[in-house]
C-alpha cells in the first residue's frame, strides 16, 4: 500500500467493521471486498470494482481480534488508502464518510 495517500477518517465512537465495510463499499463506488490481511488489532480490507482493487481500508480494533474473525469486531480507527491508479479522496468525500459513520448510517444499511 502507498501510505502517502492514506486518509484517516475521524471516528468518535467504535463502529462495527462489517457494517462499516458495506457502507464504504457503496460510498466509494465499489462492488466487492475481501480481507487482504489481519494482525492482532487490525484488519485490512480491499474494496474492488469489477475485480480490480481500488481502496484499502485499515481498521484498528479493540480488543484484539481473534483468529482473523472480523464479524462482530468493533473498530476505533479507520484509514482509507486509494490503490494504484485511483485518485486521492477529496476532503468533502472524507467528511461525508465520517459524518455517515458518526450518524450510524452504516448500521442502517444505507
Amino acid at each position: 500500500m502507498e501510505h502517502a495517500h492514506r486518509v484517516t477518517v475521524p471516528l468518535s465512537h467504535a463502529v462495527d467493521v462489517t457494517h462499516a465495510t458495506q457502507y464504504l463499499l457503496h460510498r466509494l463506488d465499489c462492488d466487492s471486498w475481501h480481507v487482504a490481511c489481519h494482525q492482532e488489532h487490525g484488519f485490512v480490507f480491499h474494496l474492488t470494482q469489477h475485480g480490480t482493487d481500488r481502496y484499502a481500508l485499515w481498521f484498528d480494533c479493540t480488543p484484539p481480534v481473534e483468529k482473523g474473525i472480523y464479524h462482530g469486531s468493533k473498530a476505533w480507527a479507520l484509514a482509507i488508502v486509494p490503490l494504484r491508479g485511483v485518485a486521492d479522496l477529496p476532503e468533502a468525500k472524507v467528511r461525508e464518510i465520517s459524518a455517515g459513520l458518526e450518524a450510524g448510517e452504516h448500521e442502517k444499511g444505507q
